[in-house]
């Protein structure tokens, strides 16, 4: 016979591997309560029709009744309507708005290098240009000769890459920004083509 505790240690282990192996986290527990019976019954009590009957039943049990209650607080459906309140909820530690918003560059913290006067495809390949010229440029300072390690922060200095990586960043940013304008063209196009 095992001890009550290895019992109980081991189902927990047991159970704490099963959570660690799934791809998507389990559902909750709650899903169980939705039984054949429980919905059966549930209807039964709020005088609906049952599935087998297509007549409703003569009177609807109070509302106070302790076994309505419980049925209730268990198969109701759960008030969704606080996320249209508050314009968002939060999922597996993440925030969503209900109306999905794209920053602009200026929320993000980025200089616009963008015409707000002129079509988003059309600064595209300028910014693509810079990009890969950026590119080239970073190639050429990292091909340069061999530094000592250490020798620019010694002086204090940044690295002679740093400024290349960090407009590239930026550039990149900017054609997201600049690409995620143009969904409302591609839904239409889309949409066009269906």
């Amino acid at each position: 016979m095992l001890d009550p505790f290895l019992t109980t240690f081991v189902s927990t282990m047991a159970d704490a591997s099963e959570l660690a192996n799934t791809l998507f986290p389990p559902p909750p527990p709650f899903y169980k309560e939705f039984t054949d019976a429980n919905l059966a019954r549930y209807a039964e009590l709020r005088g609906e029709p049952s599935g087998t009957s297509k007549n409703r039943a003569s009177s609807p049990i109070s509302a106070d009744t302790p076994e309505l209650r419980d049925l209730e607080s268990k198969l109701e459906r759960p008030r969704a309507d606080w996320i249209v309140e508050e314009g968002r909820w939060m999922c597996f530690g993440q925030q969503y708005d209900v109306e999905p918003r794209i920053p602009s560059l200026e929320q993000i913290g980025l200089t616009r290098w963008i015409d707000p006067n002129e079509p988003p495809h059309t600064s595209l390949p300028p910014l693509l240009h810079s990009f890969l010229h950026t590119f080239l440029l970073l190639l050429d300072t990292l091909t340069n000769t061999a530094r000592i390690p250490g020798e620019l922060e010694e002086k204090g200095w940044q690295h002679e890459g740093d400024q290349y990586i960090q407009h590239m960043s930026n550039l990149a940013a900017t054609m997201m920004v600049a690409s995620n304008q143009l969904r409302d063209v591609q839904v239409r196009k889309t949409s066009r083509l269906n």
